[in-house]
C-alpha cells in the first residue's frame, strides 16, 4: 500500500464520481440534440446535472487536497477516514439530489452546510497541526 492510503481510497472514489457526473452531462447533451449543445442555454433537463457536476468539480479537489495534507501531516487514521468518508457521502447525497431534480431543497441546504463545516474543520485541523 502507498504512503497515502486514505487519500488514495477517497480521492479515487471522488474522482470516479466526478467522471460519472461529467459523463452523465455529456450523454444528456448527446441525446438532447442541438438544443443541448455547449454554448446554448441549458434546457431544463440539463440544469441540475450540470450543477451537480460543476459543484463536484469545484469542491472535490479542495476536499481531496485537504485530506492529502492531513494525511501527510500524519493525522489519526480514524479521523482521516471520517473526513474522507464524509466527503464521499455528502457528494453522493448531492448527486442524488440532482437526480431528483432539486427536490427537496432542504437536502441541498443541509448538505451544503455540512460540506462547508467539514472542509472548514479540515482546514482548521491542518492549521492546528502546523502549530502543534
Amino acid at each position: 500500500m502507498g504512503a497515502i492510503p486514505v487519500t488514495l481510497l477517497y480521492g479515487g472514489l471522488l474522482t470516479v464520481l466526478v467522471v460519472l457526473l461529467g459523463s452523465w452531462v455529456s450523454i444528456l447533451r448527446l441525446v438532447g440534440g442541438p438544443s443541448a449543445r455547449i454554448g446554448k442555454p441549458n434546457p431544463e433537463a440539463l440544469v441540475f446535472p450540470v450543477r451537480a457536476h460543476g459543484n463536484a468539480a469545484e469542491w472535490v479537489p479542495l476536499g481531496v487536497l485537504a485530506l492529502l495534507l492531513l494525511e501527510l501531516a500524519r493525522g489519526p487514521s480514524f479521523w482521516l477516514h471520517f473526513c474522507g468518508g464524509s466527503l464521499v457521502v455528502l457528494r453522493l447525497i448531492h448527486a442524488g439530489y440532482a437526480l431528483n431534480r432539486g427536490r427537496p431543497f432542504i437536502v441541498a441546504a443541509v448538505v451544503a452546510v455540512l460540506h462547508y463545516c467539514l472542509l472548514a474543520g479540515m482546514g482548521l485541523w491542518a492549521v492546528y497541526l502546523h502549530f502543534a
